[in-house]
């Protein structure tokens, strides 16, 4: 026979026991609790928070988380982020923000009054995320950005569209559809429009939260876990990542005290639905305390996120509580003077959490993914006293924050100790640590008693909150059985009631008047009558007694029966409804580990397809490299080719620049050279002009000198008397006049 026939046949035998198997699931399923929660991730200013069924406002926490019924007011000037699964909400000042409900497939909140700034990274099928206003819900189809402005006064809704596709809905199922870059303002419950705007301005708000957003976009631990942690972004800042050859990812937080431990440094609080929560004080102390587990690696305290699903589950705390294990306040130890206490330890890779909660099968494995489950081995921290906590159980009740007042616990003690359930839930009382809102604050605005229709038939419906008689249900199925049979037991006798219901005892006298009188006349008695008259008298009452204390002995008897009837009847239903849990419990994890064998054939057929698939997309991927490669290639030659151009051009205007330069340098120095020669010609001329008027100054002063000697000659001459009058020997007579000397510039 082949495997397919096989296969067929075991399907069908298996078919009715895997429907009543998956029955039995989705009834438990039913009641585990959310598996994401919200958390006020960032907080500029004042903010108030109230919990749900309280209308008390206190001092919000940030590693508080949010659920189903809180709501969140910021003081004016003050902004807030709240962070929901992978996506963040952003409130501006005066901004009431409500849950209206947060599980695993939807989330929807409630906008009463301001301003808020949505950033829906991811939205798988089938999830809905939903805004409600008092006139109107937006609901996003695709991952984006959008903002919605409330104006209590007017009563207007205004949304924008940053980013993605979405759709508004109105009181009568009216339908509008909006893409990125829209703008409008609804008036009315039935979408009537005000006005309408393409691409509108940001202003300071909106520059703010894109900066948030620049912020989570650069998140250093997102490359480490997925977004869908709550308060990973806190991590970057206070702590450092290390790769460990052991636990792979590893974060270290800094700045810690000497005696620090986790779950040493913050308080617990009752939240329902899982119980006790543990609260950090730490900025960073949410991701840590609510996901993953804790390690000791050279002598550091490391948080080990491990393989963390793409969709984690959100834990109160993962611990394990101690105690000693003897009975009564099982889940304590005792301190100094009798005072119960409670201890706990941080839970280290590879060992599963227990809730104290009932819970599916399918929601264990999610909440502890794939570490092994430890039965009847100690805890790799049970032993450490570095790692054990413990405070008082007054303290835990309380909610008051430990800081130095945590306790050690004795070495003797702790080797006693055993794991143990958590503590049960305590009486109703306020934390310690809850202060109220300064009466100096703006108070919160009651929330408008108002219904949009705005659900398809997909959308999540308006979830009504718990009341409190609800969240004081037991925990756990056999504290409820126990609960259902005294309830069902009839009450304890009551004394008084008896003796009211009871026969009268009658007296003495009248007894025995009862008992002797004649019904005729009557007759005088002697002593000796009256003696026996008295006689018959006690003896009729003692016999009175006995059949009254014989009926209250019967009807006691007949109680008790009843009682013991209802009360057996009773264990034995509790015994039927264990059998019966405890067959569903069978018949699940039957069904589970079917359903398990048929995904395990449907996931590596899917694996085969997808090897298949990712081959081809390989080669495709490969193909579209070199293609992309080539392309490159191309683009850098073209970009060298023209850089190579650009950088010939820019070299050879640069030697145009630097002729030019030079040729005008040339010129400036001819100029400079030429001026230069005129001007030595200039002074050569004038020198020469200078000499040749000194020398025929010279020649004017030897010419006067010469005619004066001449004169004075030809005196001479006249007064002397002629020896010889001899006309061949006189001498010629000299010319007349000056001289004149050619210059050079004759």
């Amino acid at each position: 026979m082949s495997p397919a026939r096989l296969f067929q046949i075991f399907l069908v035998r298996l078919l009715p026991l895997l429907v009543l198997g998956l029955l039995g699931v989705r009834a438990l399923a039913q009641s585990d609790p959310p598996a994401r929660v919200a958390r006020l991730n960032h907080l500029e200013g004042a903010a108030v928070f109230s919990p749900a069924g309280d209308n008390e406002w206190t001092d919000a926490l940030l590693n508080r988380p949010l659920t189903r019924g809180d709501r969140v007011w910021t003081d004016k000037a003050s902004r807030a982020e709240v962070q929901v699964g992978s996506s963040a909400v952003r409130m501006d000042g005066q901004t009431h923000l409500e849950i209206l409900a947060l599980d695993d497939r939807s989330a929807q909140l409630s906008v009463t009054q301001g301003t808020v700034y949505v950033r829906v990274r991811s939205l798988p099928e089938g999830e809905n995320f939903e805004i409600d206003t008092p006139n109107l819900a937006y609901r996003a189809a695709y991952p984006g950005d959008y903002r919605i402005d409330v104006n209590a006064s007017t009563g207007t809704t205004r949304v924008t569209i940053h980013s993605g596709t979405g759709a508004v809905y109105g009181e009568d199922g009216q339908v509008l559809a909006l893409g990125g870059g829209q703008q409008i303002t609804f008036r009315a419950r039935d979408l009537s429009q005000m006005a309408a705007q393409e691409s509108p301005p940001q202003d300071n708000f909106d520059r703010w939260a894109a900066d948030r957003n620049r912020r989570e976009d650069q998140s250093v631990s997102a490359r480490y876990v997925p977004r869908e942690v709550v308060g990973y972004q806190q991590l970057d800042a206070h702590g450092q990542w290390m790769q460990d050859a052991t636990y792979g990812p590893v974060w270290f937080p800094q700045g810690l005290a000497a005696n620090w431990a986790p779950y040493r440094n913050g308080h617990w609080e009752w939240i329902s639905p899982w119980g006790w929560t543990w609260i950090d004080a730490a900025a960073w102390g949410f991701a840590p305390f609510h996901y993953g587990r804790w390690a000791m690696i050279d002598s550091r305290w490391a948080w080990v996120p491990g393989r963390i699903a793409l969709k984690p589950v959100y834990s109160p705390a993962l611990v394990a509580f101690v105690g000693a294990g003897n009975g009564g306040l099982g889940w304590s130890v005792s301190l100094g003077g009798g005072r119960p206490a409670v201890a706990w330890f941080p839970l280290a890779p590879g060992e599963a959490w227990q809730p104290g909660y009932p819970a599916s099968p399918l929601y264990m494995s999610n909440v502890n993914g794939n570490v092994r489950v430890l039965a009847n081995a100690a805890y790799a921290h049970q032993r450490n006293p570095e790692a054990l906590t413990s405070i008082s159980a007054e303290d835990l009740h309380r909610g008051r924050p430990m800081r130095a007042g945590w306790l050690r616990i004795a070495a003797n003690t702790l080797a006693n100790a055993q794991v143990l359930p958590p503590p049960p839930r305590p009486e109703h009382s306020a934390p310690a640590d809850r202060k109220p809102a300064p009466a100096t604050r703006t108070p919160p605005p009651a929330p408008p008693k108002v219904q949009v229709a705005a659900a398809p038939a997909a959308a999540t419906s308006r979830v009504r909150v718990p009341t409190q008689a609800q969240e004081q249900a037991p925990s756990t199925e056999p504290a409820r059985a126990v609960r259902a049979a005294k309830a069902a037991a009839p009450a304890k006798p009551d004394p008084l009631k008896l003796a009211a219901v009871a026969p009268k005892p009658v007296p003495p006298v009248k007894a025995a008047q009862m008992a002797v009188a004649p019904t005729g006349p009557t007759v005088p008695a002697t002593a000796s009558e009256q003696a026996k008259a008295a006689a018959q008298a006690r003896r009729a009452e003692q016999k009175l007694a006995e059949a009254a204390r014989a009926d209250q002995a019967k009807a006691d008897e007949a109680r008790r029966e009843k009682l013991a009837r209802r009360a057996e009847q009773s264990r034995r239903d509790l015994v039927a409804k264990r059998a019966e849990q405890t067959r569903r419990e069978q018949v699940a994890r039957q069904a589970e580990l079917a359903k398990r064998e048929v995904a395990k054939r449907e996931q590596a057929r899917r694996e085969q397809v997808a090897v298949a698939r990712r081959a081809e997309q390989a080669q495709r991927d490969e193909q579209a490299r070199r293609a992309e490669q080539l392309k490159r290639e191309a683009v850098a030659r073209r970009d060298e080719q023209l850089r190579r151009e650009a950088h010939a051009r820019q070299v050879e205007l640069a030697r145009r620049a630097a002729d030019r330069e030079a040729q005008a340098l040339q010129e400036q120095r001819e100029q400079r050279e030429e001026m230069q020669a005129r001007r030595e010609a200039q002074e050569r001329e004038q020198a020469q002009r200078a000499a040749w008027a000194r020398q025929q100054q010279a020649l004017g002063e030897q010419w006067r000198r010469d005619q004066a000697w001449e004169q004075q000659q030809r005196e001479r001459a006249r007064q002397r008397p002629d020896l010889r009058d001899d006309r061949r020997s006189r001498l010629p007579e000299p010319q007349r006049g000056i001289p004149i000397i050619s210059g050079p510039w004759s």
